[in-house]
């Protein structure tokens, strides 16, 4: 009887992890052919390089579009102060205006904006005539000698004078900062900064030279 028992409590207990055993491969084959968790996860590898490729996109072409403004900012300068026959402050004033407007939609407060006008001797030197800024300490001295760019020297006819338009733009976006971070450089980006600079060089358009009026006793030419 005893024995019975036993061989009983023995079919039971197999029998039992036979159940057991069947359930839990059955629960492993539909783990393994359960596919809705896997896209979850697959995003979620990617999502931080889609991230930097998209935060990079936008460092990028937002610096493009400003450095484009920048240099249209700069030809717009040289260009309507050599359309003028006399510059007074007020005329200054409104050509600092009109470039910074050129940047909109982004920020001018940084901007640093340059009007100068040189005037070439008949041996070929150039020197300062005048020179304003929008921020002090930016404007050429005056009376010191200009030295022109290769792509500019063919302008420098003697006895003549140009019309310098120079803009300073520091480009700072937040984002290159993280970028940096997490160890991608953009180029050009020192600190999360990139200084942009662009010259427009004009002559005069109606005078020899354009005088520079800053009040009744004092003009330079």
């Amino acid at each position: 009887m005893g024995g019975s028992c036993s061989i009983r409590e023995r079919w039971r207990a197999g029998w039992a992890f036979r159940r057991w055993a069947a359930g839990f491969g059955q629960r492993l084959r539909g783990f393994a052919r359960a596919e809705e968790g896997v896209a979850a996860i697959e995003f979620a590898m990617i999502l931080p390089a889609m991230l930097l490729i998209y935060l990079g996109l936008v460092v990028i072409t937002t610096g493009i579009a400003i450095d484009r403004k920048v240099g249209t900012m700069a030809f717009t300068l040289a260009d309507l102060t050599a359309r003028a026959q006399a510059i007074t402050n007020a005329d200054r004033d409104i050509m600092f205006s009109a470039a910074r407007a050129i940047l909109a939609p982004y920020s001018a407060t940084g901007a640093t904006l340059v009007l100068t006008s040189i005037y070439i001797d008949d041996n070929g030197r150039a020197t300062v005539s005048w020179s304003d800024a929008n921020k002090a300490g930016a404007a050429l001295t005056r009376g010191a000698n200009y030295v022109l760019p290769d792509y500019a020297a063919g302008l420098a006819m003697p006895s003549s004078s140009l019309i310098i338009g120079e803009v300073t733009y520091p480009y700072a976006e937040g984002w290159t900062g993280v970028l940096a971070s997490l160890g991608f450089s953009i180029g050009g980006f020192r600190d999360g900064i990139l200084t942009m600079h662009e010259k427009s060089y004009m002559r005069p358009r109606l005078v020899p030279r354009i005088p520079r009026v800053v009040d009744e006793d004092t003009v330079y030419p």
